[in-house]
């Protein structure tokens, strides 16, 4: 494992913008939630720019994790110098989260699936995000949220303040449908029926966004 910092340039990303995928492929290797604190921001800072200007959307709901790792196997199973899959996953999800990543928070992941492999190139690995519907993944310039409680905001997407309004007005009505029908008694797994289909996103795990209340509109 190379001892240099990671660059931007170590990461060739690909967006897929109408399929709802983004590929990630690198020759160098993934590091370790217990790597060096300085080697980990350094990676994350330079996979974060890498994404960030080579695509231009955001998941917007659930999201499909798949990594590759090619190590040789001999480094895999005679040294202590190569981290265990489940701590590497860690410092990539937070790279790519936020304002200018391709997640609004890491709690979209539906699903993981890490593996290692050799043979294969000497190093690096092969990382794909993938959208559970390909229509949730939309440009994320000029997104903000909307809160009607601090455990449910749903996005605005870049639009007019008309636009806008007229989103907030419907999720609104949603909302009072929804809780008429549990002051009534109904199941609240049927009375979630009547909410939007965008996922809600609690206020805590918006801080790099804007977020106006819904009486803004």
């Amino acid at each position: 494992m190379s001892n240099s910092a990671a660059t931007a340039g170590d990461f060739d990303v690909q967006e897929f913008l109408d399929h709802g995928r983004v590929d990630i492929h690198s020759a160098i290797d993934p590091l370790s939630l217990q790597a060096d604190p300085l080697r980990k921001a350094g990676f994350k800072e330079a996979l974060a720019s890498a994404v960030q200007k080579a695509t231009v959307g955001v998941f917007t709901h659930d999201v499909e994790v798949s990594l590759v790792w090619f190590v040789e196997e001999s480094r895999r199973y005679q040294t202590h110098l190569v981290a265990d899959l489940d701590n590497v996953m860690k410092p990539i999800l937070d790279a790519v989260t936020g304002a200018k990543g391709i997640m609004i928070d890491d709690n979209q992941i539906q699903s993981i699936h890490a593996s290692w492999m050799t043979p294969g190139p000497p190093s690096g690995f092969e990382l794909r995000f993938t959208a559970l519907t390909p229509e949730a993944y939309v440009t994320r310039e000029g997104i903000s949220f909307v809160e009607f409680s601090a455990d449910r905001c749903y996005i605005l997407p870049r639009a007019e303040r008309s636009v806008h309004s007229d989103l907030v007005e419907g999720y609104r009505a949603a909302l009072a449908t929804y809780g008429q029908m549990l002051d009534e008694g109904i199941p609240e797994s049927v009375a979630r029926n009547v909410l939007p289909l965008v996922r809600p996103f609690p206020r805590a795990r918006l801080g790099c966004f804007p977020v106006l209340h819904h009486t803004a509109f």
